[in-house]
């Protein structure tokens, strides 16, 4: 039935002499225009039909490519994870070997951080409780405590979120801290003693002090987490530009093999096709 109706569908109505068809409805405008629409259609029928089964070749040797990546991609990450257990095997092997354990290991390289965490805490607790001593001395309102107080506010500045900064910013905040305390105990032991100093460097630590909770508070906005992908991101790209290269020389170099493949079986089938020719010429000839 469906080779009947193709068949049907790819003769024209100026074919049509064994139909009951007039020579007047085969000289119709209408019925031209309307002829002409329906092979304009079967056409583009045709060329629709060519571009599906093109679409469709094409996703099923990408899905084969794409499956042959995935098998490649599997055995890469598993050799990264293989070459990278061997290798953590080998360090704690040799480790062993000079009576330094795992668990050494470990708390050495947590040694510097709980040490300064330790220190940290200190001073925080020495700060607070310069704000009460200011407070009990000079009263709460007081030039002195109010000082305190807001150093004591940029450590809680400089502490607050450490593990969102930067390397950089976070030593240098790490140095500014352990800064802190010894500014006020200073300025602190300068009142008490009533040294001219003290007015003299209290605009000054101000300043400081505005600057480093500036500083504090800018470098956690200004972190980026993924500044250290950037790199990766433009290798990337410049892979993802040589890979279209690649592609777009190999399609030129199979569209122009292809082509000459073409002309070259063209040229053979006219030669094949002049002898055939060749009796006929002799046999009108002949006549």
């Amino acid at each position: 039935m469906d080779e009947n109706s193709k068949e049907e569908q790819s003769i024209s109505i100026n074919d049509m002499e064994y139909l009951p068809v007039t020579k007047g409805v085969k000289e119709s405008m209408r019925v031209q225009k309307t002829e002409y629409i329906r092979q304009q259609m079967r056409k583009r029928q045709e060329n629709e039909d060519a571009l599906m089964v093109q679409l469709l070749e094409e996703q099923r040797v990408i899905d084969g490519l794409q499956k042959k990546i995935n098998e490649n991609l599997d055995q890469t990450k598993a050799s990264s994870q293989y070459n990278k257990e061997f290798k953590e095997s080998m360090n704690a092997q040799i480790y062993a070997l000079h009576g330094i354990s795992e668990d050494k290991l470990e708390g050495m390289r947590e040694y510097k951080n709980a040490y300064y965490q330790g220190s940290a805490f200190s001073l925080f607790l020495l700060s607070a409780a310069l704000i009460v001593l200011c407070g009990a001395l000079h009263g709460f309102q007081s030039e002195i405590c109010i000082f305190a107080l807001a150093y004591t506010g940029i450590e809680g500045a400089l502490l607050a979120q450490e593990h969102k900064r930067g390397k950089a910013a976070g030593f240098l905040c790490k140095l500014l801290y352990l800064l802190m305390f010894p500014t006020m105990m200073a300025m602190f032991v300068c009142y008490e003693l009533g040294y001219p100093e003290y007015d003299i460097f209290m605009p000054y630590a101000t300043i400081a002090g505005v600057g480093v909770l500036i500083f504090a508070t800018i470098s956690y906005f200004l972190y980026n987490p993924y500044q250290n992908m950037r790199k990766n991101v433009r290798e990337a790209k410049n892979h993802i530009e040589d890979i279209e290269k690649t592609a777009r020389k190999e399609v030129r170099k199979n569209e122009k093999i292809r082509i000459k493949e073409e002309k070259k079986a063209d040229r053979q089938q006219k030669k094949e096709d002049r002898p055939a020719k060749k009796p006929l010429r002799d046999l009108f000839t002949k006549k």
